[in-house]
C-alpha cells in the first residue's frame, strides 16, 4: 500500500510540475484565412497537406514559451489587459519563403505598431514563464537565439522577432520546390483583430480544439 501511495504521489508530482507550451498569438480577420486556404489548395496539387488543411489555426505568434499549467489564469489576465487597450490594425503579407529546415512561411511586413505590441506582450508574460525550459534544438547553434531564450524564454522576440504565418512544418523539399516554382503570391492586407492563447505541440502549432482563450481588440 505504501509503495502504491509513493507511486501515485510521484506521478501526481510529475504531472503538477510538467511544463506546457502556450502560444500567445495574434488573431487576424478572414482575409488571412482565405489566403492561407488558397495556398493550401495549391500545396495539395503537389502532394502536400498544409497545417491549415490538417486543422491547425491561422495565427501570428506574439510570444511562445513554456509555463507551469497553473499560470494560465495570469496569462488570460494579461491578454485581457492588452486587448482592452489595442485597436485593430493592418498588416501586409508580401511573400512566401522556405527555411533551411524545410518549413514554409507566409511573410508579412513588420510595423512599429506590431513590434510595440509584441514587445509589451513579451515583457508582461516573461515573468510567468517556466525558468527550467530548455533551448529548442534548432536554436542551440545560434548564439543570439540562445541568448534571447535564456533572457526571455523565446529565441524570437525583440530584435529577433520575425512575424509570419507558418504554412508547413518540415515537408518534402522537392515538393516544396515544385510549389514555389509554380505559385506566385498576390500580396494582400489583413487586419489584426484580437489576441488568444493556445496550447501548442513541440513545433509550436495548435489545432483549433487547442485554443484555450480568445478576446477581440476594442473597436
Amino acid at each position: 500500500m505504501k509503495k502504491l501511495f509513493l507511486l501515485l504521489f510521484s506521478v501526481f508530482s510529475m504531472m503538477s510540475f510538467a511544463n506546457v507550451n502556450y502560444n500567445v498569438f495574434l488573431k487576424m480577420d478572414n482575409k488571412a484565412e482565405m489566403a492561407v486556404s488558397e495556398i493550401s489548395k495549391e500545396l495539395k496539387k503537389v502532394g502536400i497537406d498544409s497545417l491549415y488543411s490538417e486543422g491547425y489555426i491561422v495565427h501570428l505568434t506574439a510570444y511562445l514559451t513554456e509555463y507551469k499549467p497553473e499560470e494560465l489564469p495570469k496569462l488570460k489576465k494579461v491578454v485581457n489587459e492588452m486587448a482592452s487597450k489595442t485597436k485593430p490594425f493592418e498588416l501586409e503579407f508580401f511573400g512566401i519563403h522556405k527555411t533551411a529546415g524545410n518549413w514554409l512561411m507566409l511573410d508579412n511586413k513588420n510595423t512599429r505598431e506590431l513590434q510595440d505590441l509584441v514587445d509589451e506582450i513579451t515583457v508582461k508574460l516573461n515573468r510567468y514563464r517556466a525558468l527550467d525550459a530548455e533551448v529548442p534544438g534548432w536554436a542551440k547553434s545560434i548564439p543570439e537565439k540562445v541568448k534571447s531564450f535564456k533572457a526571455y524564454g523565446s529565441p524570437n522576440v525583440f530584435m529577433n522577432f520575425d512575424p509570419h504565418i507558418t504554412l508547413l512544418t518540415p515537408k518534402d523539399p522537392e515538393k516544396i520546390a515544385q510549389f514555389m516554382e509554380n505559385y506566385k503570391l498576390k500580396p494582400f492586407t489583413t487586419k489584426v483583430i484580437g489576441i488568444g492563447i493556445a496550447e501548442v505541440d513541440s513545433l509550436g502549432q495548435a489545432q483549433g480544439k487547442k485554443v484555450l482563450y480568445e478576446v477581440n481588440f476594442k473597436k
